[in-house]
C-alpha cells in the first residue's frame, strides 16, 4: 500500500519500452531481417516475385540502347519489350529492320558488355507505325 506523498506503484515491466518480435522469412530459420541488404538485390526479389524482372532489364537496355547501337540507329529504332531473351525493337522504317537484322549478333554482345550480363540473345524487329523521331 501506498502511504502518503509516494508514487503509486507501477505494475511489473510498465514504462521499459515494448520489444516486438519479427517473422522470419517462411522457409528460412533464423534469418535476420535487420541485416543489410542491398537494394538492387531487394527490387530485384522483388519484381521476379511480382513477374516484373524483365521490366527492370529492359530498363537498363533502354538506358544503354543509343551507346550500344549509335545515336543514328536509335533515332530510328527502340528496343519495345523483352520476351525472354528476346529484345523486341520497333523501327521507323523496313530498311531499318533489315539492318538491325544484320546487326543483330553484335547488338547482342554490346548488350552483354553494357550489362555485364547476358540479357538478350535474339533481337527481333517490327515496323512500329507509332514510332515518333524526337
Amino acid at each position: 500500500m501506498n502511504g502518503p506523498g509516494k508514487p503509486p506503484e507501477r505494475p511489473a515491466g510498465a514504462g521499459r519500452p515494448l520489444r516486438r518480435r519479427r517473422p522470419r522469412a517462411a522457409g528460412q530459420p533464423g534469418t535476420d531481417l535487420d541485416a543489410p541488404r542491398s537494394i538492387g538485390g531487394s527490387l530485384d526479389e522483388y519484381l521476379a516475385s511480382q513477374g516484373l524482372l524483365g521490366m527492370r532489364t529492359l530498363g537498363e537496355i533502354v538506358a544503354c540502347w543509343a551507346g550500344v547501337v549509335g545515336e543514328d540507329v536509335a533515332a530510328h529504332a527502340q528496343p519495345r519489350s523483352l520476351d525472354g531473351t528476346e529484345l523486341v525493337v520497333g523501327v521507323d522504317h523496313p530498311g531499318w529492320a533489315t539492318q538491325l537484322g544484320f546487326l543483330s549478333a553484335a547488338i547482342c554482345d554490346r548488350l552483354a558488355d553494357q550489362l555485364g550480363y547476358r540479357a538478350v540473345e535474339t533481337v527481333r524487329t517490327h515496323v512500329d507505325a507509332r514510332f515518333r523521331l524526337n
